[in-house]
């Protein structure tokens, strides 16, 4: 590859900083200047935006129209034509979306401009997903998972010639063991949990997330054992449902044992203080977890050959049966266990420093762009 200086394009969302952005983040700070420079386009102003100005990072704010909606018919074009005029007028040698829902802008301004596309797929996308949002059109697709990669095999019926499979990634340097840290654990602290376990979930407070499950199983095991306290972290997306999760806490009589902190910016100090991190829904958190020396116990979306990182009984639990039993089992085994929960927690930052660090998925990266751009 010569040694011209390449621009990227990147679509996003803009808003708050979560997994996904948090991801973005890595990358972006994580690239080679001398070889590109980024410009990013969001769609909407936060801290995210914020992030990358203070990160010296080009960045500009255009809400643009969703792709799929009538009532955007024709806003969309018009918005369409100016991310097109976007990557002519910065030289853009590459557009890189980090979100499927952003698949259309991508490819019309790169298949303008003459230029290659990247999209990342966050999540298991079915046949349909995959070609409502024209996926197979884009140069190369960046899978997160073995899990999503192996659905685009299997669902989406992509080519595995432009499916680069790039593992989510997290910052050794941010997210450390409890040691590290000088309180020993912000929540253990803040809520006066004496020594009991810490148990925690974390993400937008939504129907997608299972918090509800997630305090269900938490009474059950609180039935069997006082030895627990949990706590749902994230913000509230959905008053309806987080209503329906609050009733259910005071009508079993659990206020004192499971706790809303809603959104928290002191993550890795969070996630440290912890003693198990329960994921229902999988994210990027499982792996920051995991950085931290946390065990990590993923439930019911996970097919064994399909998750990577979490080995069960090795460097988490994974827990593939259905229902509320399995998983209550599992927790129970942990929770009274601290033996185990040293051992596993021990193994997971071991994986995670070989195999999740953030500059693996710079380099990843760097050398897909290298590829597309010599080819």
């Amino acid at each position: 590859m010569s040694s011209e200086n390449h621009k990227i394009l990147y679509l996003t969302r803009g808003g708050d900083v979560s997994g996904a952005q948090r991801q973005l983040l890595y990358l972006l700070k994580g690239l080679d200047r001398k070889r590109f420079t980024p410009v990013v386009l969001c769609t909407g102003d936060g801290r995210f935006v914020k992030e990358l100005q203070d990160a010296g990072i080009k960045c500009l704010v255009r809400q643009l129209a969703g792709w799929r909606r009538l009532k955007h018919l024709l806003s969309r074009y018009r918005d369409a034509a100016y991310v097109c005029r976007l990557v002519k007028s910065e030289g853009v040698s590459l557009v890189h979306a980090s979100d499927i829902w952003l698949s259309e802008y991508m490819l019309r301004s790169a298949e303008s401009a003459g230029v290659p596309s990247v999209l990342h797929i966050r999540a298991p996308a079915d046949r349909r997903t995959f070609k409502k949002h024209r996926c197979a059109r884009a140069t190369a697709l960046v899978p997160i998972s073995k899990r999503v990669e192996m659905r685009l095999y299997q669902t989406a019926n992509a080519s595995k010639n432009n499916i680069v499979l790039v593992h989510d990634a997290v910052d050794a340097n941010l997210f450390k063991p409890r040691d590290c840290h000088s309180d020993g654990g912000v929540l253990r602290k803040q809520y006066a949990a004496g020594d009991t376990v810490l148990v925690g979930i974390v993400g937008r407070v939504e129907k997608g997330k299972e918090q509800l499950s997630f305090v269900r199983i938490a009474g059950d095991i609180l039935n069997k054992t006082k030895k627990a306290a949990f706590f749902i972290i994230g913000d509230i997306k959905d008053h309806s449902y987080y209503s329906q999760i609050a009733k259910y806490i005071r009508d079993n009589d659990l206020l004192d044992h499971i706790h809303f902190t809603g959104r928290r910016d002191d993550m890795p100090d969070v996630l440290a203080g912890l003693d198990v991190l329960v994921s229902l829904s999988g994210g990027s958190v499982r792996y920051e977890a995991m950085m931290c020396g946390i065990t990590v116990v993923c439930a019911w979306s996970r097919r064994t050959e399909e998750s990577y990182h979490i080995r069960n009984n090795e460097t988490g639990f994974l827990v593939t049966r259905r229902g509320p039993e399995p998983l209550t089992e599992v927790l129970l085994k942990v929770i009274g266990d601290a033996d185990l929960r040293k051992r596993i927690g021990a193994n997971a930052r071991k994986w995670a420093q070989d195999n999740l660090n953030h500059s693996l998925l710079v380099e990843s990266t760097q050398r897909l762009y290298e590829k597309l751009l010599r080819s």
